[in-house]
């Protein structure tokens, strides 16, 4: 008998509290948003987008946030709907106890401008996602051109992963180069330009110096920018630096210099 009542009193406290659940939802559906507040996680010089240009782009969607009613904003719906930015990679929205919304969203950062044989140019970012040239902020960035054939293609103007152009894209080889050498303050500063030669070999053009550094491909990157670096501090540094006219790191663990005639 004493189980009995103690099964059926369970079952009372657990559908009360289900109805006490309903309740305050349904009550808290009933009021207004009193703040909408949007934070970017990753916030930088170089962004593409910035936290007023994510509220605007909210707001032409959804109409202001604050003073609306809770009820009225489908809180998926406006996820999907900033993450179809091409230059923010993440988002989540959450209510507040207070009865505020709160937007946290990642963003992209571009690493390499892209302009390729025809003139056309896009982004790749930090992650090796390829998006499109903002005309609001324009990124001052590591430049790659020369003999570039791939394009950025996306019907719906979203960003596209680098693992979706070809296997033999130049871009998997301009990728490591350019993110290597963002990683580094010195070829940072150093490095001006990534050319694509018609070996689709690339070359490597300084700021500083009239150099024409042959990098080949991908492979063995951070050897080769580390022979490189080490190079221009401990040899170029104490000489005129116009004495050579090509630096060569084709070739493994050897930097092979020609001079002018």
């Amino acid at each position: 008998m004493k189980k009995i009542l103690h099964l059926s009193f369970m079952i009372i406290l657990v559908a009360g509290t289900i109805f006490i659940l309903a309740f305050t939802d349904q009550e808290h559906q009933q009021l207004n948003y009193k703040s909408f507040l949007i934070e970017v996680l990753n916030p930088s010089e170089s962004v593409m987008i910035n936290s007023d240009e994510i509220k605007e782009l909210v707001i032409k969607n959804f109409g202001e946030i604050e003073g609306a009613p809770i009820a009225r904003i489908d809180l998926v719906k406006l996820e999907n709907t900033v993450l179809g930015n091409p230059y923010i990679s993440s988002c989540e929205v959450f209510q507040t106890i207070g009865g505020g919304l709160v937007l946290k969203a990642r963003v992209r950062e571009p690493l390499v401008r892209i302009i390729n044989q025809d003139d056309k140019q896009f982004y790749l970012d930090l992650t090796g996602h390829a998006m499109p040239v903002s005309m609001v902020h324009p990124s001052h960035v590591l430049v790659a051109n020369g003999l570039i054939p791939d394009q950025f293609i996306s019907l719906d103007k979203s960003e596209k992963p680098l693992t979706t152009f070809p296997n033999g894209s130049i871009l998997h080889q301009v990728f490591p180069v350019a993110y290597y050498i963002s990683r580094d303050e010195f070829l940072k500063s150093f490095i001006d330009q990534i050319y694509i030669n018609e070996k689709q070999e690339i070359e490597l053009v300084p700021k500083i110096g009239s150099q024409n550094i042959i990098f080949g491909n991908a492979a063995d990157t951070r050897e080769k920018l580390e022979n490189l670096k080490t190079f221009y501090q401990k040899v170029m540094s104490k000489m005129d630096w116009n004495v050579y006219k090509s630096i060569n790191l084709k070739y493994k663990n050897q930097v092979v210099c020609s001079k002018y005639k």
